[in-house]
């Protein structure tokens, strides 16, 4: 299975090289300027659920049962009133998006830890694993400082992650490279 995925890997190190890159220069930006990162953040969160709620709808509409159909098309309401309010405030709801980062961070960092664990041997995992740890205590850090932190912490949150993501992704590139005939 490790052999299989190492093959793939080696296939793919260009790709691979390539996105460490732009998730490092994404990560400098979003580092850089955090609070418009964070705006951007829940912006594109805004407009994903506003499309989830047009997905919602023609769903809704599949079935002819009228129970599915109002229960469905509840749920297209909702959500599309969650995106739009995004959408129209985005800075209101960076206080609820913090709190749902830091959560994804936490499990993130969890996940991480146990990819590491599973492709341990393999180029990168060290990093993965490092990352892990990072995000897990990030996620603590910025989760401590709630409320004050909402204003800056998904946008600095996502830089980090991102940095570290494109150097790991650029660590297991170059070593890949390195190994192949």
């Amino acid at each position: 299975m490790q052999q299989d995925l190492l093959e793939q890997m080696k296939k793919n190190q260009r790709w691979l090289m390539i996105a460490g890159v732009l998730a490092v220069i994404g990560g400098v930006i979003a580092i850089l300027v955090p609070a418009v990162a964070s705006v951007t953040v829940a912006i594109f969160i805004g407009w994903m659920l506003v499309f989830g709620a047009i997905f919602l709808f023609v769903d809704a509409f599949a079935v002819r049962d009228i129970g599915r159909l109002v229960l469905r098309a509840l749920l297209a309401l909702i959500t599309l009133a969650a995106g739009v309010s995004l959408l129209v405030a985005p800075l209101r709801g960076t206080y609820t998006l913090t709190v749902l980062l830091v959560l994804y961070f936490a499990l993130a960092g969890v996940v991480r830890i146990g990819v590491a664990i599973a492709e341990r041997g393999l180029p990168g995992a060290g990093m993965t694993a490092f990352n892990g740890v990072v995000t897990l205590i990030l996620a603590v850090l910025i989760g401590a400082n709630l409320p004050e932190s909402s204003d800056w912490a998904i946008g600095l949150l996502v830089g980090i992650d991102f940095l570290f993501f494109g150097f790991a992704a650029i660590s297991a590139a170059s070593a890949l490279k390195r190994s192949t005939p």
